[in-house]
């Protein structure tokens, strides 16, 4: 036995018709909205790629050559005690470097202006000083207690340059 379709005419027509022409408008809506999200994302990551270019750029420019370079003379080992004191009399934070055993910076601790720290090292052991000014990145170093009393310093910034006071410290 075989069916034969049912027989549309007249107003069923039209409204088979108008949910056919309902169903491509949602069909195109829905497309289109989602071109609209894809091109929207495509804008997005441009620009969001482009900011951190020009993020990355500015501070590359602001870290300047007198930057402390990441790899310096090592630690020696040591068991003698001693202290480093600093006082911090800028108006800029400075970042304390301890060089490692294998001569890479450690970043220690970072001074507020104003701001002063004693600190617990060994007799010989290599640490730097970092600041970040409008001029540029400066750095100070290597500093080393020499004695087993604490090597005391105070830290100033004169001229775009540090400055600094000192008692039982090698300053090179």
């Amino acid at each position: 036995m075989r069916l034969l379709p049912p027989v549309v005419t007249g107003r069923a027509t039209y409204k088979v018709r108008r949910m056919k022409d309902a169903a491509v408008k949602l069909f195109m809506s829905v497309l289109s909205q989602r071109k609209i999200q894809i091109l929207r994302g495509f804008v997005m990551r441009k620009f969001s790629f482009y900011c951190a270019l020009v993020l990355t750029l500015l501070f590359a420019s602001y870290a300047s050559a007198q930057q402390c370079d990441n790899q310096q003379e090592p630690s020696p080992p040591s068991r003698v005690k001693s202290g480093l004191s600093l006082q911090n009399t800028t108006n800029s934070q400075i970042n304390v470097l301890w060089a490692g055993f294998d001569g890479v910076l450690t970043h220690y601790t970072t001074l507020q202006p104003k701001q002063s720290a004693d600190l617990v090292t060994y007799v010989g052991h290599i640490w730097y000083l970092e600041a970040f000014t409008p001029g540029g990145a400066v750095c100070l170093g290597p500093i080393r207690p020499v004695q087993a009393s604490a090597c005391r310093m105070k830290i100033s910034l004169q001229g775009g340059d540090f400055a600094y006071e000192q008692q039982g410290c090698q300053v090179e």
